[in-house]
């Protein structure tokens, strides 16, 4: 058997994405195990947050065990000389423990972890550890919609299309939405009417030829695009990220849409508003986030009552915006509440989403920065014919810190690795539309 290095993975290593063996075998990498990694995926198995990884990995480990791979060991043993100051009693020390009883038979082992504690740890301590490298990506984070010049006889007035010129408008991607600046008024009952130059209208990239020009007057559920006039000095400026997702999520081609952005910029709201629009087109509507607290920890179990119950906390946000959306007029409360009886729109733990193919439904996923790559793909790869997926997130505030950030996160991760799809779209916010209070939190704290 010819190796090229050795590495022993921890809990959070083979919790983050239950395959990484395959990966790793691929590569000719020795995978050590330490028994107490065992004990800990088994004691996760009932976890809401990180159960269903768990058993997929105890799987992954069970079927290499039977095909008697030469590339897995499981550690048995461990070595405490030289690491008194540990406590024995700790998982994360017999892990390290592990590490140096395994150093004994192979040289330039290293830890691989997701838990930026435990590499810490170990790097402390005088042995090499390392992140999980696998499915991280160059972070995207930060890069405002594109402005490109369009001549107002240079639009096709008939289907508000205009040529996508490579040379002019540069690199833009199928799918992403830009800002026209155009002596066009972007009055599409009034095609005819010029204005001076200015960002008058949003467009987005269709395919290989054009741009389509997006409806200023765009709404979905009664919600339309909001910007805060007194922020523009009186001056009613167009949210473009909020007029390019409301294309996005009403656009019948586009499967999967990204909504990632900071706090109080209406991700959750659009995405409820559109999919209420849409709702005759969907067999259900289905609403699931990550049940992860702010510290990453699984209280779960002790909250009263069954599982939709216990998802309650979670959900709060979302009732909210249903109420916002409610609140609009009594025709949309009497509908909404008639859609939630008949279970038109329904509330699913995320394991369940996960565990099951949909055909023909809507799934909004709040909260998507705190799902590992792994997690984004099993929940991607439920979609049977005639589902769409909406994902919202904000890449600043993942609440898995020690095991995610803004490139290992399955929301950019997936974003980055499926952008430019004819069938996906990505949105960036950027705009709070909270109170000022809440703005000035986004942008400087």
């Amino acid at each position: 058997m010819s190796v090229n290095r050795v590495v022993i993975l921890d809990t959070s290593t083979l919790v983050h994405d239950p395959l990484c063996m395959d990966y790793l075998i691929e590569n000719r990498v020795l995978a050590c195990i330490p028994w107490v990694v065992l004990e800990e995926l088994d004691g996760l198995k009932k976890r809401t947050d990180v159960g269903f990884d768990a058993r997929e990995a105890i799987r992954n480990l069970e079927k290499l065990r039977r095909e008697k791979s030469p590339y897995l060991k499981i550690a048995k043993e461990t070595e405490w000389a030289g690491l008194e100051v540990l406590d024995r009693r700790k998982n994360d020390h017999k892990i390290i423990a592990a590490a140096n009883a395994i150093n004994k038979d192979f040289a330039n082992v290293k830890i691989v972890s997701k838990d930026s504690m435990m590499r810490i740890k170990v790097r402390e301590l005088g042995f090499e550890a390392q992140d999980y490298y696998r499915d991280q990506v160059d972070s995207q984070n930060g890069r405002d919609l594109p402005r490109v010049e369009v001549d107002a006889d240079a639009i096709d007035k008939n289907d508000f299309t205009f040529a996508f010129l490579p040379e002019e408008h540069g690199d833009i991607n199928i799918n992403e939405g830009v800002v026209c600046v155009s002596d066009w008024a972007g009055d599409s009952k009034r095609p005819d009417v010029t204005a001076a130059k200015d960002e008058h209208f949003a467009a987005v990239r269709i395919d290989d030829q054009k741009f389509r020009i997006v409806p200023n007057n765009i709404q979905a559920f009664g919600i339309r695009p909001y910007t805060d006039p007194e922020k523009y000095g009186g001056k009613a400026v167009i949210n473009w990220p909020q007029t390019i997702a409301l294309f996005q999520l009403t656009r019948p081609d586009t499967a999967l849409v990204f909504l990632e952005g900071g706090s109080g910029t209406g991700k959750t709201l659009l995405a409820l508003a559109a999919a209420l629009e849409q709702r005759r087109d969907y067999r259900q509507i289905l609403i699931t986030r990550p049940m992860v607290h702010l510290e990453d920890t699984d209280n779960m179990g002790y909250l009263p009552g069954d599982v939709r119950e216990k998802m309650d906390p979670w959900l709060r946000p979302i009732w909210q915006n249903l109420s916002i959306l409610k609140d609009l007029d009594k025709g949309n409360s009497q509908l909404v509440e008639k859609l939630l009886q008949e279970k038109k729109i329904d509330i699913e733990p995320l394991d369940y989403i996960r565990g099951t193919t949909f055909w023909k439904c809507l799934l909004i996923i709040d909260e998507a920065q705190n799902l590992t790559p792994h997690q984004m793909k099993t929940i991607i790869t439920r979609a049977g014919m005639g589902t769409r997926i909406i994902f919202t997130g904000d890449l600043d505030q993942i609440d898995r810190k020690r095991r995610l950030d803004k490139v290992s996160s399955g929301l950019a991760y997936a974003m980055s690795r499926l952008g430019g799809q004819k069938i996906v779209a990505s949105v960036k916010f950027e705009v709070s539309v909270r109170s000022e209070l809440a703005k000035i939190g986004v942008e400087l704290l």
